[in-house]
């Protein structure tokens, strides 16, 4: 595969302050990058950080793949325009999408879980007007969005044609549909992938747990998906997302960047 390999930033130990060095260390092409939370200001809107993050990028030579938007788990991505909060998350939304040009980096990809998840025809139709709202901004400016979610196939697609949008993918995860749904990964993989952004999550996980196991050893059919994405012939990043911070993790070697390390060596043989 032509593929290049990254993290989350938050993966990384001690929530990535050090990432762009400890990509390099851990022998990685790049990683994603937070937008931040509401209840944080959301720190990538301040145009120090934008330019620090840059500093190291060049400093290590690594690259961005992506600005992630995980505060869909606490404020709804569907969120009504009555809401006191929409103007000011509606704002922050759009704002990501120019740290994204001003950083030069192609995609932003919101996570509609938990709070964003759609569960009513209503949900699915205020999601669907923010991402084509948010996909004609950012298609002036050349940047894709993408969107991560646990809905059946059947659901992404829907969304899909709702949004209409050519900068509109669907961002796969090789194992939130292990953890939140009883889809199996492959089967989404299949249905979503024409759809599916150049890029995409891998981690792996123990039953009843996410994101807590070496790549190829939990319950998510991890080489499934890598296989799938071989015989597709996928070219673009995967980029682990592993939470190396969880207890599981601190019991497989003292120093967590080790198991890191670890991780990628398992995902550099899977993609050979």
């Amino acid at each position: 595969m032509d593929v290049k390999l990254g993290i989350c930033n938050f993966c990384f130990p001690g929530t990535g302050l050090f990432a762009p060095r400890l990509v390099k260390e851990a022998g990685l092409d790049g990683m994603s990058i937070e937008y931040g939370a509401y209840e944080k200001g959301y720190p990538l809107s301040q145009k120090i950080l934008r330019d620090l993050y840059l500093d190291e990028q060049q400093k290590h030579g690594i690259a961005y793949a992506n600005i992630g938007c995980s505060d869909g788990d606490f404020l709804p991505f569907h969120m009504r325009p009555s809401d006191p909060r929409f103007e000011t998350v509606r704002r922050a939304h759009f704002d990501a999408v120019d740290a994204a040009v001003y950083m030069k980096i192609p995609a932003v990809f919101f996570s509609n879980f938990n709070a964003s998840l759609v569960k009513t025809e209503e949900d699915l139709e205020f999601t669907a007007r923010r991402y084509r709202e948010l996909c004609d901004y950012a298609g002036e400016k050349g940047i894709q969005i993408g969107c991560e979610c646990p809905l059946s196939v059947e659901r992404q697609l829907e969304l899909v044609d709702r949004v209409g949008k050519v900068n509109f993918k669907l961002f796969y995860d090789s194992d939130n549909y292990s953890y939140f749904t009883s889809f199996r990964q492959v089967d989404v993989l299949d249905g979503i992938y024409p759809h599916m952004m150049n890029q995409l999550h891998v981690k792996d996980s123990t039953e009843g747990h996410i994101a807590n196991a070496l790549l190829g050893t939990g319950v998510s059919d991890f080489q499934g998906s890598i296989a799938y994405l071989k015989d597709h012939g996928f070219s673009g990043w995967l980029i682990i997302e592993n939470l190396y911070e969880k207890e599981d993790f601190q019991n497989i070697s003292p120093e967590r960047m080790e198991t890191v390390k670890e991780d990628v060596k398992r995902l550099k043989e899977a993609v050979r």
